[in-house]
């Protein structure tokens, strides 16, 4: 009689499962949704995926590593992988700093690893913390399946099934249900401005996505990290954002007519 109430649940049992975990609250919110699940639908084997980057805000993959430890006290068995970088040296490394339409770098640094070690390990479900503040988000990810639309909170793109576990939920559930299964979040999210928080994600710091007020925010809350993405548009005589023009204005540079932009930024 008890498991027909969990006759709508997904059952991951026998099956090998990832979850790519940010460094944000939403992934891990997918982790301890997961690790509530019934004990008979749960996945053989939880593979954790995570990219880890320096520009990561600092206490971040000590948070991923407590998400770690928690799940192998909830699952089976869990499989852990971890890759290392810098977006400051690709950049540098690309002569490049994207404009925010483009992402390089989570293309080349996380999404194509974590798809290779998917591959590899042959997992072919995905679980992803898109909230219901996402929903554009999962319309796009379906557009590039062959269906073209979300079927059972899912998708299939190439072989892998992507699922979205948490999209009827909001951020709010998240940081509930990630400070009750953890304990803690990245202080990242507790700084706050007339009682809102200023940052809403914790991606890199500078994030490429930031228009000039959130990269003041950097500047203000986390210096070191501000000035090596300022030192890199030094370097490079390039800039962050949309307008080259408003980046020099604003940070104190003088805006420079016959300066270097990369053709791959020069949408501008």
């Amino acid at each position: 009689m008890q498991a027909s109430i969990f006759l709508d649940q997904t059952d991951y049992s026998g099956k090998e499962i990832l979850i790519g975990l940010s460094g944000g609250i939403n992934s891990m919110a997918v982790l301890c949704w997961l690790a509530n699940y019934p004990q008979w639908y749960k996945p053989k084997v939880l593979h954790l995926f995570y990219a880890h980057f320096e520009e990561h805000s600092p206490d971040t993959l000590d948070f991923v590593l407590a998400g770690v430890k928690y799940a192998e006290t909830r699952f089976e068995k869990v499989v852990y992988n971890q890759t290392n970088n810098s977006v400051i040296e690709f950049f540098e490394g690309k002569k490049m700093i994207p404009h925010p339409m483009v992402a390089p770098c989570t293309m080349v640094l996380k999404v194509e690893p974590m798809l290779e070690y998917m591959v590899v390990n042959k997992i072919t479900i995905d679980l992803v913390g898109y909230v219901r503040s996402e929903k554009r988000r999962i319309d796009r990810m379906a557009g590039r399946s062959e269906s073209k639309k979300v079927k059972n909170n899912a998708v299939n793109i190439k072989g892998i099934d992507k699922h979205f576990p948490i999209s009827d939920k909001d951020n709010q559930w998240c940081f509930d249900i990630v400070k009750r299964e953890i304990g803690w979040y990245p202080k990242i999210y507790d700084i706050k401005r007339n009682g809102k928080r200023v940052f809403h994600h914790n991606n890199c710091l500078p994030f490429k996505n930031m228009n000039l007020k959130d990269f003041a925010l950097v500047k203000k809350y986390y210096p070191e990290y501000w000035q090596k993405a300022q030192d890199l548009a030094e370097r490079l005589n390039l800039y962050w954002g949309r307008s080259k023009q408003d980046f020099y204005t604003t940070f104190g540079r003088k805006y420079q007519q016959d300066g270097q932009t990369c053709s791959i930024c020069a949408f501008d």
